[in-house]
């Protein structure tokens, strides 16, 4: 996964989901972030949030490439200046 924050400038993250468990009322994502630091986060999704990434999911643009992508076994991402 790649991450950008505005905080860090141009700077572009690495990391992994190394888990995803249901805590209470949120469901917390753990990522180990690799490059260019190693840190270890979590992101609380709370109803709304996991409500709008199911729609945002649905999208049939977002559908389709995430359907190709449990098909295809590219690994090299393109970079890109737009995210």
């Amino acid at each position: 996964m790649r991450l950008r924050s505005t905080g860090l400038g141009k700077t572009e993250i690495e990391g992994k989901v190394i888990d995803v468990k249901k805590v209470d009322d949120v469901v917390i994502f753990y990522v180990d972030i690799i490059k260019p630091v190693k840190w270890k986060t979590r992101m609380a999704f709370q109803q709304n949030d996991l409500r709008g990434l199911f729609f945002a999911v649905l999208k049939p643009k977002n559908l389709w490439y995430i359907t190709r992508a449990f098909f295809s076994n590219q690994e090299k991402v393109h970079r890109t200046e737009t995210f």
